[in-house]
Formats: C-alpha cells, structure tokens, sequence
C-alpha cells in the first residue's frame, strides 16, 4: 500500500472499552441463548464455545472498525436514542406492512403460528438478543473486514478508503446473513414470490442497519434494530392472530 494512502486511512477515534463491554455482553448472550444454524454447526452446539466464537469474532471486527473509521459509540447525531427508536418505529411499521398485508400469503403456516403460541415477551427476549448478536457478527465482524479488504485497493485520490467500499461491503454482510439464515434454512421451494418476499422483509431493513453503523456507529444500529421489535412484535402479534 501506498505510504500516502496508508497515512490516510481513517481511525476510529473512540476507546475500545465500549467495544469490548458489548463483545463481553454479546459472549453472555451466546452461552444462554442459542442461534443460528452456522453458528452452533461450527462449535458443535457448546455454549462455551459459543461465547469465545462470538467474543473472538468480535475482536477482530474491533481490529478492523479502529482501520476504517469506523464508531462503535453513536457519533455524528444529537439525539442517538431517539433518532434509533424513530428510525425502529418506522421499519417496524414496514415490516408489519410486508409481512401484515402485501405478502401475508407467502408467510409460512409455522412462521404465523409462532405468534399465536409464542406469549410476547417470550418473543421480545429472543429477538432482541438475536438482534444484539446478528450486529456483532455480520456488522462489526464481516462488515468491518470487508470494508478493510476492499478498502485496499478500492481508494479515492486522498487515500481513504472509497464510500463505495462501505456501501458494498456492508450490503455484502448483510446478504450473506439473510443466505445464511434465511434463504438456506427455508424448507420448502424458493419460487420467485418467495425469493420476492425474502428480498423486501429482510434486505432493505438490514441494508439501513449496515448504513447507521458506517454513519452513525454501531450502538446506533444496535439501539434501532432493538427498537425495531420492540415496536414489531406487539404489533405482528396482533396482526397475525
């Protein structure tokens, strides 16, 4: 790498305590709540494993978000908890929409059901700490690495790495968690309206998280997508049943 480009390259300016009181946090929620199919494959469903995956993982996401700039704290936002629970308020309400009404009829028979057995804090609990995780490990980890392989080569006339390289890359880690977990795991066909409706449900929303964190830091994705159920599952609760 050019010594320029190398003097160039942004750093997160923030003390990594916070990072590592979230990677602790994300470690605590991988030993007691399982998920995600990749996940328990490659530590062979032990919890202990679990957590040192994820903490490690983490770790090196740290690694790379300090070598591209990129904020684990909120930055760059006056109001960072009320901006998150607006920005929640308003996925969810798109969400409900999708799942609610446009595409209520590729919604599998098990998905709805789920709703109705499953009481709503049983549901908040989980998808809030799935949702703490799923930042940890497509956000922080393979966002921030990307960002730092394609930024590399993929630079502007300044030597910083090129807007275009957080764009893909954190479109790339987003894809490959809805692959991973979603498109991988259905059981039945992907028929176009399925694909269709895997595309609006989880891209877009995802693609937003992968923005704040470039934007605004990752607590900020991470207090948003939180927001975003907690706002969510009461209402699908009620629309669903």
């Amino acid at each position: 790498m050019p010594v320029a480009a190398a003097v160039a390259a942004p750093q997160s300016q923030t003390s990594n305590v916070p990072g590592l009181i979230l990677l602790a946090i994300g470690a605590a929620i991988a030993a007691i709540a399982p998920w995600g199919i990749a996940m328990g494959t490659a530590t062979g469903h032990s919890p202990v494993l679990r957590a040192c995956l994820v903490f490690a993982l983490g770790l090196i996401g740290l690694f790379f978000a300090r070598r591209t700039g990129l904020e684990i704290m909120p930055t760059g936002l006056k109001h960072p908890v009320r901006v998150s629970f607006l920005i929640g308020a308003a996925v969810a309400a798109y969400v409900v929409l999708i799942d609610g009404f446009a595409l209520r009829s590729v919604l599998p028979t098990e998905y709805r059901a789920y709703f109705v057995e499953q009481g709503l804090t049983v549901r908040l609990v989980y998808f809030i700490l799935r949702s703490f995780n799923e930042r940890i490990i497509y956000q922080l980890f393979v966002g921030s690495t990307l960002v730092w392989i394609m930024g590399l080569a993929w630079r502007q006339a300044d030597g910083r790495i090129a807007p275009g390289a957080y764009w893909l890359a954190m479109i790339l880690a987003h894809v490959l968690n809805i692959y991973i977990n979603v498109v991988a795991t259905t059981a039945g066909p992907l028929t176009p309206l399925i694909l269709t409706y895997d595309f609006l449900r989880f891209v877009p929303p995802g693609i937003l998280w992968g923005i704040l964190y470039w934007r605004y830091g990752l607590a900020t994705a991470d207090m948003a997508h939180i927001a975003t159920h907690i706002f969510l599952q009461p209402m699908l609760g009620i629309v669903l049943s």
